[in-house]
């Protein structure tokens, strides 16, 4: 999607002030009403969201009820799903249905069309005749150079399991915001 939030026109009323570089000197306190969403506005994301949605599900798809970011477009034998996080990914039972959800994405929005999914979200992806291969190699590798484990064997427990921990005694850890992040980082491909 290209200038994704720009497609949105706001529903609140929304000033700014003038940018840099474009300030009116006839009445340089004055500020803009917003009409339409802009990056970085708090707004923004919500209410692109919501005008996605709202017309994706015009041309037939409807929301998962485990995942605000899956469409299904569900008609006879016809099946397509549509995955939207930053990117979209969509898939269909046919060429024809493909092609159709495709050109309706492109009649109402402005956008590339990347071709075959290789990467997503940190995920590697490889299709062969059995189908997908999902990989995060990459991230894990990308991980362990963060924490400074590039080097590091493979081994089954990477700890002692038999180290009792205590929020009383040792020494806490030199970066507490490094270890939430790392510690978040292997949260999040589960």
């Amino acid at each position: 999607m290209k200038n994704a939030f720009l497609h949105v026109n706001l529903e609140e009323t929304v000033y700014c002030e003038q940018p840099k570089g474009f300030v009116d000197p006839a009445a340089p306190n004055s500020v803009c009403l917003l009409q339409k969403s802009l990056y970085g506005l708090k707004q923004a994301p919500r209410a692109w969201n919501q005008r996605f949605s709202n017309f994706i599900c015009s041309i037939g798809f409807t929301t998962s009820k485990s995942d605000a970011s899956l469409f299904v477009y569900k008609a006879g034998d016809n099946m397509a799903y549509l995955l939207y996080v930053d990117d979209i990914i969509v898939t269909a039972s046919s060429p024809a249905l493909l092609q159709h959800v495709t050109s309706r994405l492109h009649s109402e929005f402005a956008m590339t069309d990347l071709g075959d999914l290789h990467h997503f979200l940190g995920i590697s992806v490889t299709r062969d005749s059995s189908g997908l291969f999902l990989s995060q190699r990459q991230y894990a590798a990308d991980l362990l150079q963060r924490a400074g484990m590039s080097e590091c064997h493979p081994t089954a427990t990477p700890m002692d399991a038999r180290t009792k921990l205590s929020a009383s005694e040792g020494a806490p850890v030199a970066n507490p915001s490094e270890y939430r992040s790392l510690a978040g980082a292997l949260q999040y491909p589960v």
